[in-house]
Parts: structure tokens; sequence; C-alpha cells
């Protein structure tokens, strides 16, 4: 069953593979909510690969992009995120990797609203208000 399951994906681009609103909001209301004085690093590294994944799924998706600046914005905060040089590594610290995770998370929450509002308005116009948030 496993494998007819990763058959199901091989060459799927991200705007094949459908995009579960309530599940995205839930891995980013945890994300967001890691006790820094409690959480091993191997949760928030965890954590980091889980909301990337969105955000890269998310960044597959039609989101107004060619007539939107506040989304391009998004798009130009959330390439600066996924930059291999600003990526935490293994000797990164916690710290560094616990706000990595909170940046990352704060972006992809605001975009997954905008996808949000594109799903609900099939007439979406520029312009939608997007969350404020300080990413």
């Amino acid at each position: 069953m496993a494998q007819e399951h990763d058959t199901t994906t091989v060459g799927a681009g991200p705007s094949s593979l459908p995009i579960d609103v309530e599940c995205f909001r839930d891995g980013l209301i945890h994300a967001l909510t890691l006790p820094l004085a409690t959480t091993t690093r191997e949760d928030i590294n965890a954590s980091i690969r889980r909301v990337r994944g969105h955000l890269n799924l998310l960044m597959g998706e039609e989101l107004g992009y060619d007539s939107d600046p506040a989304v391009r914005d998004l798009f130009r905060q959330a390439y600066a995120l996924l930059d291999l040089g600003r990526r935490p590594s293994e000797e990164t610290p916690v710290f560094e990797a616990f706000a990595y995770l909170r940046d990352t998370a704060l972006v992809t929450q605001r975009l997954l609203d905008v996808f949000d509002a594109f799903r609900r308005t099939p007439d979406h116009r520029p312009g939608i208000q997007l969350h404020s948030g300080n990413a």
C-alpha cells in the first residue's frame, strides 16, 4: 500500500498536489506555538521541514503574483527564506533555527491566507486584504 501511495505522486508537480488548508493551518499553529525553552532541536528541524514543504506547495499555486504587489512581496520573502544560504544547518544555534522556523511559518501563513481567499472567491481581484503579521 505504501508503494501505491508513492507512485501516485511520482512526477506530480506542486500545482497537481491538493492543498489541505486546515492541515496546513494546524501545522503552522503547531510551529508558531512551540515553546523555545522545552522544544528539542529535532522537533524544530522536523517543523522546519514541514513548514518549508507547505511553503513550496503554496508557491506553486496561482496566487495573483503578476497582479498583486502584496503577493509579490510575500514571494520575495519566501524565496529569501528558502535560499540555501539562509537555511539553518546543524551548526546553527538553536535560537536561530527557532527564529527561522517562526519567520518561515509566518510567511507561509500569509500565503495560505491568500490561497484560501482565492479558493473561496473565484472572481478574486488583486489587492485582497492579507492578515497582518510580522515576517
